[in-house]
Parts: C-alpha cells; sequence; structure tokens
C-alpha cells in the first residue's frame, strides 16, 4: 500500500513539474554575494522555451532543505507557528509544538492584513512544504519571476545612484534572463532555482530597494535572446580586464554568446588584481576532494588561454598526479578565479608543498557580464542595451512579457 501512495505522489508531483515547466519555461565587490551562478542551466534546456508568453511566469525557489523545525509567521493556516518534518512527514504546529495538521505537503498563503515570514524572513507569494520524490523535506517560494527579481538584484548589485541605473537595468535583465533559462531545470527535486550562490542570491521581501524595483519595473518582461531563444546569461562580479570563453571556463562545447574576450574596466574592484599566501593545510580538503593526490610535491601549468588563463594544471602528489582543467584548478587551490599571473611553491623540510603564493585577476568565472565592469561601463554613458552586447555576442533583447 505504501509503495502505491508513493508512486501515486509522485505521478502527481511529476505533473505539477510538467505543468510549471509549460508556464514558461552576487554584489559588486568588495565583496561578490554572487560571484559566480552556481544552478547553471544547459544551454539544450533553453531552447525548449517558448518564445512567446502573455504574463511573467511562475518560479519556484528553495529556501529550506533537509530542515527540521523552521518557525513561519502570518500563515493562514490558524495559530501555525512551526514547520516539522520527520520521518517522510509534514507536520504543521502552534507554538508549543503541538500538531496541527499532518501530511506528505501543504500550500502555505499569507493571512489577510499579515506577511507571510519563514525563520524570520518574509516572502511574497505562497510557501510550499512537502517532501519531494527524492525523499528530501523542502520549502519552496513560489512567486511571479517579476516579483522574484525584486528580491535578487538589490544582492546581486549594489548602485549609487543615477550614473550607474543602466547597469542595474542591464544586471535586471541579465538576472531575469537566467532564472527564465533556469525554469524546469530542478523539476524533479521541486524547485527551478537555489537562493544561494549556486543559482542567484535571493532574500525575499525584506531585500526590496526603491532604484531595483524602478529597474526591474522598466524593463519588465525584457529577455536577451540569441537566436529567438532567452541565453543562459552567466555573469561574474570581476573577470579581470577580459571576459573568459565558456568552453575553457567549463569545459564543455562552445557557446556563441559566449566566446570571452570583452575588454571591461573592472579596474574599481579590488579583486581586479590580487595575490594571496595560502597555507596547503587550508585547502588540502579541497584538494583531496577535486584532485586526489595525497600531500603536493609539485604544480605545474600546462595550458593557457589566449587571454591568459589557466586552463590545464598538472598536481603532483606522493600518492599520484591530476591534470586538472578549468573551474577545477581555481576549486582545488581555493583562488577567486583560474586567471593566474604566478604560482610559487614553498617546501617544508620533507619536500611537500607547506604554502603557495598566488598573485592573478578577477573573482569569479569570468563568464558573460562581469557586474564591476558593467558599473563603470554606466557611469561613462553605455546604455544597458549596449552593455548587455557588449558581453553576450550577437544578442538581441526581446520583451516577452
Amino acid at each position: 500500500m505504501r509503495n502505491k501512495e508513493a508512486q501515486l505522489c509522485l505521478s502527481l508531483f511529476l505533473a505539477l513539474s510538467l505543468l510549471l515547466v509549460g508556464c514558461g519555461g552576487g554584489k559588486r565587490t568588495p565583496p561578490p554575494t554572487s560571484s559566480a551562478p552556481g544552478g547553471l542551466p544547459s544551454p539544450a534546456s533553453v531552447a525548449r522555451r517558448p518564445v512567446k508568453l502573455d504574463e511573467a511566469p511562475p518560479i519556484r525557489v528553495l529556501l529550506k532543505a533537509n530542515f527540521g523545525s523552521v518557525p513561519v509567521e502570518g500563515s493562514d493556516v490558524d495559530s501555525l507557528r512551526l514547520l516539522q518534518a520527520s520521518g517522510g512527514k509534514i507536520r504543521l504546529a502552534d507554538g508549543k509544538g503541538r500538531v496541527l495538521r499532518s501530511g506528505s505537503g501543504f500550500r502555505l498563503r499569507s493571512r489577510t492584513g499579515r506577511i507571510l515570514k519563514l525563520d524570520g524572513v518574509a516572502y511574497e507569494g505562497v510557501l510550499e512544504v512537502f517532501v519531494n520524490p527524492l525523499g528530501s523535506s523542502v520549502i519552496v517560494n513560489e512567486l511571479s519571476l517579476e516579483t522574484y527579481l525584486k528580491g535578487v538584484v538589490p544582492n546581486e548589485l549594489s548602485t549609487q545612484g543615477a550614473s550607474e541605473f543602466e547597469a542595474l537595468k542591464a544586471m535586471t535583465i541579465a538576472a531575469r534572463t537566467f532564472a527564465f533559462s533556469a525554469l524546469g531545470q530542478n523539476a524533479s527535486r521541486g524547485f527551478d532555482l537555489y537562493s544561494d550562490t549556486r543559482s542567484q542570491v535571493y532574500r525575499g521581501a525584506r531585500s526590496e530597494q526603491l532604484l531595483s524595483n524602478r529597474a526591474i519595473e522598466q524593463t519588465r518582461g525584457t529577455l536577451a535572446t540569441y537566436q529567438n531563444q532567452a541565453i543562459v546569461a552567466f555573469y561574474s562580479s570581476t573577470c579581470g580586464g577580459v571576459t573568459a570563453d565558456y568552453q575553457e571556463a567549463f569545459q564543455k562545447p562552445g557557446i556563441p554568446y559566449l566566446k570571452g574576450g570583452a575588454l571591461c574596466p573592472d579596474h574599481a574592484s579590488p579583486y581586479s588584481s590580487w595575490e594571496e599566501l595560502i597555507p596547503v593545510s587550508r585547502i588540502q580538503r579541497s584538494l583531496d576532494r577535486v584532485a586526489g593526490v595525497g600531500r603536493l610535491v609539485k604544480l605545474e601549468s600546462l595550458q593557457k588561454s589566449r587571454w591568459g588563463r589557466t586552463v590545464e594544471m598538472r598536481f603532483v602528489g606522493d600518492q599520484g598526479e591530476k591534470v586538472l582543467r578549468g573551474l577545477a584548478i581555481r576549486s582545488a587551490l581555493g583562488l577567486r578565479s583560474t586567471w593566474i599571473f604566478g604560482l610559487e611553491p614553498h617546501y617544508d623540510g620533507s619536500g611537500y608543498i607547506s604554502e603557495i603564493h598566488a598573485t592573478g585577476r578577477g573573482w569569479g568565472h569570468g563568464v558573460g557580464l562581469c557586474q564591476t565592469g558593467t558599473v563603470e561601463l554606466s557611469r561613462q554613458g553605455w546604455s544597458y542595451e549596449k552593455i548587455l552586447k557588449h558581453y553576450y555576442t550577437g544578442i538581441t533583447l526581446a520583451r516577452r512579457w
């Protein structure tokens, strides 16, 4: 009986996911809040998106996963104060922990005249709390994509006034396009986007600002497109002066609008160039996870991109050697970017590398729009359309709703 119930639940959930797909689908340093969007939608999936919509599609954002107990306020369920998850069940409880309702999932709206809050943070739209088909307890915020942007854009780019407003509009269109291209990407988990740097930084209604809200309204429904399809609008905090090529950074087939090579005036960022002394003890865990060669004895750069970023590096340790490519190099060494000018190892008495003196440029993968550079271009009088076409080769802007 339990198997039949589970199959029915899964079928209903997948049907809901398909319906959602059918509907439409970090601040500038210092320090960046989103140097590299990580919920990376695939270019193939973007081609499946509808090319015309009448209104902003709903989007589902993961707020919490595998939670035990979370406080909630302002719900339309009387006396509800806690969301609890255990044993594959969701329980709605009052302030004293007494269970009000129990089941596989619930859809919560704000009570009339109240603001819906989860763990003290206010959210527009509705909250869905359920156990997804993979067995994880999740809390998802479903809301209009345009409303979602109000909780994203201020966290991805801070601006100082009118001279930077075009940068804010460019960032808004990039964030909207990135979110749109991600619709349905995590349907099997019950959501579209993460609320952190794995996708875009989303902090609910408390993030709203008048200037960013104006940028959202003035560009409403506008997407960056290539061959009439929404692009995967990658962006990063600081590219170091020249944007990176998607193929070289991610070690995947190239994307025409992410060719790299766009000159970028991001010198205002403290991470336009950087220098750091890295104790190997601090990065040993990431070295083990990414390279798996044991204690380091040698680092060797094998290939550079045409703009100077490290594409391949050999890691040699007491347990073997491995060639890493693209962003894996950055992950293994705990660096800000793969644009590495110098990498000088310091050895201990046993011949193992104990410290690494690294110099380089940029923060993030460097692909697509550069947030710091966008602000400077706006100050120079560039329009948001000119900025976007500078960073994304061959695109057009299209209003879809």
